[in-house]
């Protein structure tokens, strides 16, 4: 997909969604950085904020003295950067993954004493054309959810009940759904 595709989506969704803005991230957007910085203004011409995240710290990124990635900081509201590392979660800090994870902000957009900050971490969730796509970070209960079996289907060694037990009546048959899965908290 090109950027300008990108851009003609972003601006479609700015449109149609109403959002608040863009976030780059997955891969390393300072790879791309003339890309990403096409982006970026094309986001603040509309209005939209930008955030992005690095797995470089901003010294080195400022110190690279590399005008796409500077292009790119100067239209980037908030940067979150160091690389995410698995072992040192982050269940304080919204939407940051762990805790060797810096927040920037870039701009006089946001600002850190946002309560945004301080609320627990999201999950969202979106079925679009039957397809399931989640972002965030799920609450450690829900993280089993993902490896049970689909609602309705039994293992095949549950499947069926042996001849001499009879079948409870349909009312029965199911568990109520607050009993089937456990709330997403």
């Amino acid at each position: 997909m090109s950027v300008d595709q990108v851009v003609c989506d972003m601006e479609a969704s700015a449109e149609e969604n109403a959002i608040e803005g863009i976030t780059l991230l997955g891969g390393e957007p300072f790879a791309h950085a003339a890309a990403s910085a096409l982006l970026a203004r094309r986001a603040h011409a509309r209005g939209l904020s930008v955030m992005v995240f690095s797995g470089y710290e901003l010294e080195e990124l400022r110190d690279r003295g590399d005008r796409d990635v500077d292009d790119l900081l100067s239209h980037t509201d908030i940067l979150v950067d160091g690389p995410y590392r698995k072992e040192l979660p982050d269940h304080s800090r919204r939407w940051i993954g762990s805790t060797n994870q810096r927040i920037h902000f870039l701009s006089d957009r946001y600002r850190e004493a946002d309560e945004c900050w301080r609320q627990r971490d999201t999950l969202e969730l979106r079925l679009e054309r039957g397809e399931l796509a989640v972002n965030g970070f799920p609450a450690l209960q829900a993280t089993e959810l993902w490896k049970r079996p689909k609602v309705g289907k039994r293992p095949a060694s549950q499947s069926k009940a042996p001849a001499s037990q009879s079948k409870a009546p349909a009312s029965q048959s199911k568990a109520p759904a607050s009993q089937s899965t456990p709330p997403v908290r």
